[in-house]
């Protein structure tokens, strides 16, 4: 093999090392924002399902009996 050949493969190696880093960091991105998605989701369950409990049934956890 002569250097030109050698050359050529180091920098197509390199080539395919940096597009394979630059997939990771897109895949790692679309990873972190599907995850803020999910978390805003389940969050707006909850405060969904607090808002639906207490109107169906106004009245309860709003009084606290004591007796001694």
């Amino acid at each position: 093999m002569d250097a030109l050949a050698i050359a050529g493969q180091a920098m197509s190696m390199q080539a395919a090392q940096l597009q394979q880093m630059v997939a990771m960091q897109v895949m790692k991105m679309s990873m972190d924002s599907t995850r803020q998605s999910a978390q805003a989701i389940t969050d707006m369950m909850k405060v969904n399902t607090q808002v639906l409990e207490h109107s169906v049934q106004p009245h309860l956890g709003n009084n606290i009996d004591v007796r001694g």
